[in-house]
């Protein structure tokens, strides 16, 4: 059964089919549905049936360019020795379950050489990303068992496609190419993994040679092999389909598939969950910690639901170090709820590993927006599990831009359900990524201060920030890479750079690329900003300027701005050009310019604005940061 697949969503609610014909009716009179209406008929427990006409509405909202805003656009090239026309459909509906416009876009039959190696391009447009989907007919030479170089040369032949590949994805479409793992096949022995010229040891050894490119930022990983272990080898291929239609997996397989790659698309787009919400009680421990007290609630103690309680937090623990900020919601004493942080000796989360603890009795949902509005988060960053059916079904109705993630009542499946819902998907994790749930902590805390202390600017006196300021490197390019192609918000022109061009950046003497790092008395924030200027003989253009949401109303960029001008002015430069390209998402950085000491701007017939200021007339802004070039 196809609902199986997605347990960790809500079940099927009795009035879907209403729902979907009231979408449907908004269509057929040319009304542009609601953004929260269309992402929850697709992010439920959906059956075959459910999952074709999610299909067709993805289908007709394009087709009558009615997409709500809300859905982050993404054109996605598929790139096979297979067939993958079948993908287009599930990866739209898909898409709209994680706030994805997904257009797929399918590159003719067998197109794989001729896209790596010849200037053919056989999408004849830009791509946001490229997903190659290839077997062992595109990229296995000849192999002899027990013939070592036969593999070795086998292997350094893949090798040379998939960088021919990934370097056509960047000159042709002007993106980053996604390689698929390969899955598993049918083993003649135990053996074959120590076997070279073996298939299953070919796969293996395939796979490394992607997840090392990954990591060395050469290209993204959809980890194909990992969903075929988990669904079953048998269930994830059709040999029959295989041969007569050349389809790579089963076609009752691919809305599971296509959920997975819109996971990772997610996560590309910034719309991977960024914070986890738990319930306390029958959640991370056994029991009620008000009415069965310490002593009481089971946690660990070598029975099976305490030890799998433990197991859940290490899991949560697990998270956090990725840079997933914690927060606690629960209704409780506060005194009463934190006492097992505090003196079980068996709690793994510890109360520093909070970022937010909401503990009274006011309703859920309510304290959910509290934690929202103290991390600075929206509330589609932030997932949310308990163990109460009741409660998850209050907030999905007050709440459902929160993923209230479907995790039942027995811990023994909290781990998996969470796993499986894709939630907290990643790119290649970097230290700026893991130092992220302490930054968030850190804006908890500081948020806590402003309140008490009022005066704005004995509150940002009072946080002791330091910046610095560091040209481009190597040491920074995975995280500059990364802020260039996620941030939307702050975001003065959106240009979308890859690791590769950025690497260029560094070495050209005629553009300067500055990463900008904060830290506070609370904790560091990392990298939160990066700013690209193309240097000309009087005059700087700013090309790029984005900076991290974290840190808003700091005066980071003033800070940035003045130490740019006072660049300029020592290298003699007389004006400093800037412009500002709207989109769908950057509306509050519409005034940046002028708010910034710039004379008013000139309007394009494009809705872009391009500004001027001359370096002698900059006044520099008062600000509450100790800054410092480094590097």
């Amino acid at each position: 059964m196809i609902k199986e697949r997605f347990l960790w969503r809500p079940p099927l609610a009795e009035n879907w089919a209403d729902r979907l014909a009231a979408v449907e009716a908004l269509l057929s009179s040319g009304q542009e549905p609601d953004y929260i209406a269309l992402k929850t008929l697709a992010n439920q427990r959906l059956g075959m049936r459910e999952h074709l006409r999610m299909e067709r509405l993805a289908q007709k909202v394009k087709k009558q360019a009615l997409m709500p805003q809300g859905f982050a656009p993404i054109t996605l090239g598929l790139l096979g020795s297979r067939t993958l026309s079948f993908l287009r459909g599930p990866l739209a509906a898909a898409g709209l379950a994680r706030g994805l416009d997904i257009s797929a876009l399918e590159a003719p039959y067998d197109s794989v050489a001729s896209y790596a190696y010849s200037p053919v391009d056989c999408f004849g447009q830009p791509l946001d990303a490229l997903l190659v989907i290839i077997d062992e007919t595109a990229i296995s030479g000849q192999r002899v068992i027990l013939d070592h170089e036969a593999e070795k040369a086998a292997l350094a032949e893949a090798a040379e496609l998939v960088m021919a590949l990934a370097a056509a994805a960047r000159e042709k479409s002007g993106c980053r190419a996604i390689f698929a793992t390969l899955p598993g096949s049918d083993q003649i022995s135990s053996s074959d993994l120590a076997t070279p010229g073996s298939m299953a040891r070919f796969r293996q050894r395939f796979n490394l040679l992607l997840a090392d490119g990954a990591q060395e930022g050469k290209w993204l990983l959809w980890d194909q092999a990992a969903l075929a272990d988990r669904v079953g080898l048998d269930a994830w291929l059709d040999p029959v389909r295989y041969h007569a239609a050349k389809t790579p997996f089963s076609v009752d397989a691919c809305p599971l598939a296509a959920d997975n790659i819109a996971a990772l698309l997610a996560a590309m787009k910034g719309k991977a969950a960024r914070g986890l919400v738990l319930d306390l009680d029958n959640t991370l421990w056994g029991g009620v910690i008000g009415d069965d007290g310490l002593a009481g609630i089971r946690l660990g103690q070598n029975s099976p639901e305490g030890e799998a309680f433990v197991a859940f937090q290490n899991f949560v623990l697990s998270l956090r170090n990725r840079g997933v900020v914690l927060a606690v919601c629960s209704k409780n004493a506060d005194d009463i709820a934190r006492e097992p942080f505090r003196a079980h000796s068996e709690m793994v989360i510890k109360e520093n590993h909070i970022a937010v603890f909401q503990a009274n009795w006011s309703d859920k949902a309510t304290n959910i927006k509290t934690i929202a509005e103290t991390l600075s988060l929206g509330l589609e960053s932030l997932a949310f599990v308990d163990d109460n059916s009741a409660e998850r079904e209050r907030v999905r109705q007050e709440l459902p831009l929160v993923s209230t993630i479907e995790v039942g009542d027995d811990p023994s499946f909290f781990i998996q359900r969470i796993s499986h819902s894709g939630l907290f998907d990643h790119l290649p994790l970097n230290q700026e990524d893991i130092a992220r749930a302490e930054s968030y902590g850190g804006r908890a805390a500081a948020a806590e201060i402003r309140a008490r202390i009022g005066n704005y600017e004995n509150y940002l006196t009072s946080l002791s920030m330091r910046m610095s300021i560091a040209p481009f490197n190597g040491a920074g390019r995975s995280r500059i890479t990364q802020l260039i192609n996620k941030s939307n918000q702050f975001n003065l022109t959106t240009r979308r750079y890859e690791e590769e061009e950025v690497r260029e950046f560094e070495e050209n003497p005629e553009v300067i690329g500055w990463q900008v790092g904060l830290e506070d008395k609370f904790a560091r924030h990392g990298m939160i900003g990066v700013v690209i200027v193309r240097k000309e003989d009087t005059a700087w253009t700013i090309d790029s300027w984005l900076q991290s949401c974290r840190v808003l109303e700091r005066g980071v960029e003033q800070c940035v701005m003045n130490a740019l001008f006072e660049s300029a002015a020592a290298a003699g430069i007389e004006q400093i050009r800037s412009t500002y390209i709207p989109t769908d998402r950057n509306a509050m950085v519409a005034d940046f310019y002028p708010r910034l000491g710039f004379p008013a701007g000139d309007d394009q017939t494009d809705g872009s604005v391009h500004y001027s200021c001359a370096v002698a007339d900059y006044v520099p802004h008062r600000t509450f940061i100790e800054i410092y070039q480094a590097g």
